[in-house]
């Protein structure tokens, strides 16, 4: 999708893990330094081959933050997902789990796969290599976010709108994520520099005087998709802050970067310091 502020495009891309039904348990063996080699298997029943394989990699990152954190995950998970010629699959693109977790991916490596039959099971097997990051500290429970956009479908060059009500006087980023591998910050931007908001303010974006510049966020599929998903990630902070991993200038006139060095940038603020909102929306012909 590209993002349009006036004339400027702005993309993003995400990836990410959905929960998976899974009959038996991942092995967990910690090799030190926050490396785990997790085991996981999926049946390949009713599902083809890769579909398992998929399942089975998201099962095996699930585990291992879990382990690694505890259950208060909020899993932020790389994981690649199945995706045709022209379109990612809807349900296979991205979903956040529902529990919260401080725990993220960093990285990842299939060390072996392989089909095997146990019993009168066929099972697709994966030996995942993960290392996983964790923020410090817990949540504060008074730091919440009430966001949301004005509809889930767009078909091409409709019109997204975003709306952030903070709890507490903060300071917002607003990311959008798409499946180009590349995150793109939409607020602050130029023509909104001042990313203070007050408790209980509510930030429309874009809001009446945005529109009577002629701001718009039009959404459009990437370029050979027939349809798409993708996120608007917004990020609250009590201090203000730079997003260093944001530095290079993309062709469209924004700050760039890659979904993983976001994520490990965000890994480094202390919990009690951060609030996120993830809202996913797909696009259509």
């Amino acid at each position: 999708m590209k993002l349009i502020i006036t004339v400027l495009l702005l993309f993003a891309t995400s990836i990410i893990f959905c929960q998976s039904p899974a009959p038996s348990q991942p092995v967990i063996k910690a090799l030190g330094n926050d490396w785990f080699e997790v085991t996981a298997s999926v049946a390949i029943e009713n599902i083809t081959p890769e579909e398992a394989k998929n399942l089975a990699i998201r099962r095996a990152c699930k585990q291992a933050i879990e382990f690694y954190c505890g259950v208060e995950i909020s899993g932020r998970v790389l994981s690649v997902q199945a995706e045709s010629d022209d379109a990612v699959l809807m349900d296979n693109f991205l979903q956040l789990i529902n529990q919260t977790s401080n725990g993220i991916i960093l990285e990842k490596e299939i060390l072996n796969e392989e089909t095997k039959t146990e019993g009168n099971v066929l099972k697709k097997v994966i030996v995942l290599k993960v290392k996983v990051g964790k923020q410090k500290g817990g949540k504060d429970p008074y730091f919440n976010l009430d966001a949301s956009l004005n509809r889930v479908h767009f078909k091409e060059k409709e019109k997204l709108e975003i709306t952030v009500t903070p709890s507490l006087n903060c300071y917002l980023t607003i990311f959008n994520i798409c499946s180009n591998d590349s995150v793109y910050i939409i607020f602050p931007n130029q023509f909104k520099k001042d990313n203070l908001v007050r408790e209980g303010e509510t930030l429309k974006l874009p809001d009446e005087n945005d529109i009577k510049k002629g701001v718009s966020f039009p959404v459009y599929l990437l370029p050979g998709k027939k349809e798409d998903s993708e996120i608007i990630k917004i990020i609250a902070t009590k201090k203000p802050l730079i997003f260093t991993s944001f530095q290079s200038f993309s062709t469209y006139g924004t700050f760039q970067s890659a979904l993983d060095k976001l994520l490990v940038q965000i890994m480094k603020i202390p919990r009690n310091e951060i609030e996120e909102a993830d809202l996913q929306y797909f696009i259509h012909k």
